[in-house]
């Protein structure tokens, strides 16, 4: 060992460990963050509106519990709420407090406002409701209709005979003004020319409606001398010859009701747009205050107004007179002494129209409608018969066609051609085959065409029927290879050769050779339990072990036993052939080797002693070392470790080594080498490292080539954000010196985005593509020569208990980074340089990935068993069990309590009615209640929309780098705080342009960062579900055989009618509410605060940071992408999600705030009513959720309701048929529950 060696071992272990040091400053103190507590209050109309509902469906004797019905209760409810913070409960009032957080539609609001002008003058709410909707929201007309229902006057015009001329009355209306003006000077006040205010001081009123005593002024003599300011400071030497005054007033108490002595009413006179006053009567209102009770003004004004009609009868101006009538105290109380009758608020201001003739009766039920997957049949054996005998002459046709010939040569020069007798005979004397081989050399293209043209040549012998479907694990794969093997035969897609994925079929009567995902062919599962016509199914890429694999491998295996003639292939580029054949019995596995180039591997060790890298000491990428480790000692002996034989056991790890056994494991590096393994932190990635590598790569001392592709694997969005940017400044690598294209791959960007990474760049620049495993089998760079493997991916993760999934960065397999390697060696000889060493690789690395059924929930998948007839009353346990590798059953067990919470199943594990049609819904259970709730409560179009956007990605896309822009722009489409409702918004927006002009939409698209295929997208999976429904009863319409791509035209099937709720968007978050359940998060806050103004003491608005947020099972946090992320107050302190998903955080994505009481009406909690101190609460999921009824009657008037929704419903889903606008009770159920949402 040299000097020089020497000293890099005594600088490595003798290096110094950094001492921590604990602080002695105090911790600091945390808020305290509760929930507020809510407080629950139904209008009186909205009341008599639930009570009418019930009595209809009870009878007229219905009643309602009382509280002295229920026992106190003794448990502490409101110890986890803030109560009474100063929050104003206001009946029948417009929160205008939140109209900076949660805007209305203008419509709303001016609706909102004219309703207030309404009221106050005195007016019924209900009444002014009718008033101005049936004026269509002018109040002016409104004002006009209701005093003439209230004061029965004929609206009719009259022809009064007066010989005036319009400008002659109008001269004298303005000379009445100027009088009134001079005799009332300032509390006359004209507002406009046809509104005039007449403000007077009439205590009479103030008297006799708020008679607590008032205290007179008395008269007091003072003192007419000024005040001596010496006394007035405190002394005066003066004393009583002192010439200025030294009287002090007295203390004089403050008066009662001294604050009503200015007391103003306002009497307001107002002239019809087209009037014939003084020969006609204004209308005459004094306006509501704190003083009248309700209806005594419009009393007051009846008087008034028969005054203005005696004087209208002789063209006497009014004004004046009617101002000294209301003052005249003695007639005005007499008059209040006479009984008037004004409406009943429960009496409309129309009278219903009653038929006398025999009431038409309405149909109960819907006629089902069609579509076109309807009438789909299969074909009898004669006729496939028929079809063959064309497939096989059309075939012989082409054989001796030159570019099939050329097609043929390429196809022998595969690896698999070599091997096709093999593989023929094995699939003939085996039921099933394992066919395993690299990328590259043929198997997916070449195996199914050995078995199809084998059947063509020998079936003049036998003239027997072969179908082959070959599954694909990704929509990309199956037409991607359907549409070479179809190139491969010389003919066009879809005649022998053809595809079927989600919304995309090209096949024909002549296909015998499909190509499809593994979802679909379970799909046909459920419909051709023993798939009578299919002869051989493969099942292609089996090794990625999907749960959709498995589960088809499960149903095939079982299949065997009905079906011994039906031939199975299983294809992986990487399978564990023990595992398949100890599954399937004793089946032969055939190996077929690859075609790609050779790649030379670089392990950590490797590439460290080639590019001589130095990790720093102190570096931010070093691990954390043990403090009691002797380095001393281990310097003393070091001499003899480097010759040592004595090496570390396989199974322990390089990061759990001391730097004695690092020396021994690698033995023949240099100490730097070892030095860097030892200190290196594994579990970081090493962004240092990937650049010095790139840097060697680039320009290092080697003999590789200097062009091609530098593919490096990183695990997610993050870590290729940051290694981008730190390679964007680099002085030779970055953007400046335009020599490299820096290009980022994952599956968050858009698909014109990942098509950068396949453009060639321009002359003398090379691409750097930064990529998740996406770039390890579903998307291939033909001119990839580099590849940098970070060992590590992320991966799903399902925890059961928390129900949650969880995105987690773990280390590749073996087989991953078999595959990652093979990406290097497609065109030329490769490199793969794996940032890990080869003792991990082979020891501590996972052959095979987890198979997805133990990463994922279970739902679907035990929904899919319970709808096949394969697994008819078998239990759901046993059929998980047999899977290749079953689940736990603690996943099956919380999973099937999930399904019984949303109603999928009951509580002896069966299929409900809900759970029959939620089967039948490609989809997640949640997101088909919300497609089935959409279609029940007439909001087809607008749940289809989020149904759509929910299953598959966001149509938001946020650009590399532009991350804020995007976010502002989606800002501009949020509504409701709900970024559901938001994506539906901008949808209907793009909707709205696409259907004018493609070009502008895409432009509309790309201006606000949507993607445009996605959007598109979105209309053809709407069409599919829209397809479901109709076949499972819930929209009764006929759809056409034909269906255009990409154009959305659901709202026209559909009709006004099952879309006559699409705006509501209180009704929309009910929907979600009740989809979603029970994914519900509560929103904490900390204690209010205050602070001074002009005003007083106003709450200070909390801080969007200061917000907390917990499930039932922990503390949650808000995904950064969602529009609620910088809100600060929440009219509700409940959100829905869709899902749950642990990164760095637990987070919760897709929210959307709910009201409380959509909460309570459309959630599953029960529902159970508890009385404390006096006061009512209405308790859900045993205390979690607490509210604070206004009244008693209240509470109970929503626990009968909601009782009637869900029996409702219930009835709906067992006969999807049923129409509830001509029912019995569902017309006023729905119509009571939309009144309710839509009052609050």
């Amino acid at each position: 060992m040299n000097s020089e060696d020497c000293l890099e071992k005594t600088d490595f272990f003798l290096r110094e460990i950094p001492d921590i040091k604990i602080g002695q400053t105090a911790p600091i103190k945390k808020k305290i963050v509760k929930e507020e507590l809510q407080y629950l209050t139904l209008s009186e109309l909205i009341q008599e509106k639930i009570l009418d509902t019930l009595k209809y469906i009870h009878g007229p004797d219905f009643k309602l519990s009382d509280i002295s019905d229920y026992e106190e209760s003794n448990s502490n409810l409101l110890k986890r709420y803030w109560v009474g913070q100063g929050s104003l409960v206001v009946k029948g009032g417009v929160n205008f407090s939140q109209s900076r957080d949660q805007p209305e539609e203008e419509a709303e609001r001016l609706k909102q406002f004219g309703l207030m002008r309404l009221e106050s003058y005195g007016f019924h709410r209900n009444h002014c409701l009718e008033a101005f909707e049936y004026c269509k929201g002018d109040v002016e007309d409104s004002i006009y209709l209701l005093y003439q229902k209230y004061f029965n006057f004929d609206a009719a015009p009259k022809e009064i005979e007066h010989g005036l001329s319009k400008k002659e009355l109008t001269e004298q209306r303005d000379d009445e003004r100027s009088s009134l003006e001079s005799i009332y000077e300032k509390s006359f006040n004209v507002k406009t020319d046809d509104v005039w205010i007449q403000n007077l001081k009439m205590e009479y009123l103030i008297d006799i409606f708020h008679n607590k005593e008032i205290v007179k002024k008395k008269v007091i003599v003072k003192d007419k001398r000024e005040k001596c300011r010496n006394l007035l400071r405190g002394n005066c030497k003066f004393g009583a010859k002192c010439r200025f005054s030294h009287e002090i007033e007295p203390k004089v108490e403050k008066k009662v009701n001294s604050h009503l002595e200015d007391f103003v009413f306002e009497l307001e006179f107002r002239f019809p747009r087209i009037t014939q006053y003084p020969y006609e009567p204004p209308l005459i209102f004094l306006k509501t205050n704190a003083i009248l009770p309700p209806l005594v003004n419009l009393h007051i004004c009846k008087r008034l107004y028969e005054e203005a009609k005696l004087l209208a009868e002789d063209g006497i101006p009014c004004v004046y007179t009617i101002t000294e009538l209301l003052q005249n105290e003695e007639e005005i109380k007499q008059h209040l002494k006479e009984e008037v009758n004004f409406l009943h608020p429960n009496q409309k201001l129309f009278a219903e129209k009653k038929y006398i003739e025999k009431r038409e009766i309405k149909p109960s039920h819907y006629q089902k409608g069609s579509n076109n997957r309807s009438n789909k049949k299969l074909l009898s054996l004669e006729q496939l018969q028929k079809d063959d005998k064309k497939v096989i002459e059309s075939f012989y046709t082409k054989v001796k066609d030159d570019k099939y010939r050329k097609m043929l040569n390429v196809r022998k020069n595969l690896p698999a051609w070599s091997l096709q007798k093999d593989i023929l005979n094995s699939i003939n004397q085996s039921p099933v085959v394992v066919v395993s081989g690299e990328t590259g050399c043929g198997k997916s293209t070449q195996v199914p065409q050995f078995i199809l043209d084998e059947w063509i040549k020998n079936y003049s012998n036998d003239n027997r029927h072969v179908e082959i479907v070959c599954t694909q694990p990704r929509r990309i794969s199956a037409i991607g290879v359907a549409e070479r093997v179809a190139d491969e035969r010389v003919e066009k897609i879809g005649n022998t050769v053809g595809y079927q994925i989600r919304l995309e079929s090209k096949m024909s009567s002549s296909t015998r050779l499909s190509f499809c995902t593994t979802g679909i062919l379970l799909r046909r599962l459920e419909s051709e339990p023993t798939l009578p016509n299919v002869t051989h199914v493969i099942v292609d890429e089996v090794h990625e072990r999907s749960e959709e694999s498995d589960f088809l491998l499960l149903i095939l295996k079982e299949l065997l036993q009905i079906r011994p003639d039906l031939k199975v292939i299983l294809m992986s580029a990487t399978v564990n052939a023990s595992l398949f054949s100890q599954y399937f019995g004793d089946i032969p596995v055939i190996d077929i080797p690859g075609r790609t180039f050779p790649v030379e591997q670089y392990f950590l060790e490797d590439i460290l002693e080639t590019t001589g890298y130095v990790m720093e000491d102190g570096s931010e990428y070093c691990r954390k070392l043990k403090k009691d480790e002797d380095y001393l000692e281990i310097m003393m002996s070091a001499n003899e470790v480097g010759y040592s034989n004595q090496k570390p056991r396989d199974n322990v790890k390089d990061e759990s080594l001391n730097a004695i056994q690092v020396l021994a494991r690698y033995q023949g590096y240099s100490i730097t080498t070892c030095k860097n393994i030892f200190i290196m932190d594994p579990d970081k990635i090493n962004y240092d490292l990937i650049e010095h590598v790139l840097e060697w790569i680039v320009s290092g001392d080697h003999q590789y080539p200097k062009v091609g592709t530098i593919l490096v694997f990183l695990p997610g969005i993050g870590e290729i954000t940051t290694l981008y940017d730190q390679l964007n400044v680099h002085p030779e690598l970055g953007r400046r010196r335009g020599k490299y294209l820096i290009l980022p791959l994952h599956s968050s960007l858009s698909s014109e985005e990942q098509s950068a990474i396949f453009r060639k760049p321009n002359p003398g620049q090379r691409k750097i593509v930064l990529s998740t495993n996406l770039a390890e089998t579903s998307i291939t760079i033909d001119d990839c020569v580099f590849v940098i493997d970070s060992g590590k991916m992320k991966e799903k993760r399902f925890d059961p208990n928390r129900n949650m999934e969880s995105l987690e960065t773990t280390w590749v397999t073996r087989a991953n980074a078999l595959q990652r390697k093979g990406r290097a060696g497609r065109v030329m000889s490769g490199v793969c340089i794996h940032l890990y060493t080869n003792h991990r690789f082979r020891h501590n690395l996972l052959p095979q990935p987890i198979p997805e059924i133990n990463r994922i929930p279970l739902e679907q998948l035990i929904l899919n068993i319970k709808v096949l007839q394969n697994f008819e009353n078998r239990d759901v346990v046993q059929v998980l069990g047999s899977f290749i590798e079953p689940p736990t059953l603690e996943n099956i067990v919380t999973a099937v309590k999930r399904l019984e919470n949303v109603g999928a199943l009951d509580k002896h594990e069966n299929l409900t009615p809900l759970g029959h049609h939620l089967a039948t819904l490609p989809v997640d259970v949640r997101i088909g209640k919300l497609i089935l709730y959409g279609a029940i409560f007439g909001c087809v179009d607008a749940a289809l929309t989020m149904a759509a956007c929910l299953s598959s990605k966001s149509p938001f896309v946020a650009p590399f780098g532009k991350r804020e822009e995007a976010n502002k722009k989606k800002q501009t489409f949020a509504v409701g705080m709900s970024d559901h409702v938001t994506t539906l918004i901008a949808y209907k927006k793009f909707l709205e342009i696409y259907k004018k002009s493609a070009v502008a939409a895409r432009h509309f698209a790309a201006e606000n960062f949507l993607s445009y295929r996605t959007l598109t997208t979105i209309a053809d999976v709407k069409k599919q579900f829209l397809e479901l429904l109709v076949d499972i009863g819930f929209v009764p319409v006929n759809l056409s055989t034909r269906r255009r791509l990409g154009w959305d035209d659901v709202y026209e099937i559909t009709g006004a009618e099952f879309n006559r709720n699409g705006e509501n968007i209180r009704l929309l978050s009910s929907i979600l509410c009740a989809a979603l359940y029970p994914n519900v998060v509560k929103i904490l806050t900390p204690s209010k605060s205050y602070i001074m103004s002009s005003a007083g003491a106003v709450p200070k608005e909390n801080d969007a940071k200061d917000l907390k947020f917990t499930t039932v099972q922990e503390t949650v946090f808000m995904h950064p992408s969602s529009i609620n992320y910088s809100v600060r107050n929440f009219p509700s302190p409940y959100l829905v999600y869709q899902e749950k998903i642990q990164t760095s955080k637990v987070f919760f994505r897709e929210c959307t705030m709910v009201p409380v009481l959509p909460l309570i009406l459309f959630s599953s909690y029960d529902l159970n009513i508890n009385v404390q101190g006096g006061n009512t609460f209405i308790v859900l999921e045993d205390g979690w959720v607490v509210f604070q009824v206004d009244e008693h009657k209240i509470a109970e008037m929503i626990k009968f309701i909601r009782m009637e929704l869900f029996n409702l419903l219930e009835e709906k889903i067992r006969d999807p048929l049923l129409n509830l606008l001509h029912h019995d009770k569902g017309e006023k159920i729905i119509s009571t529950i939309l009144g309710m949402i839509n009052s609050h």
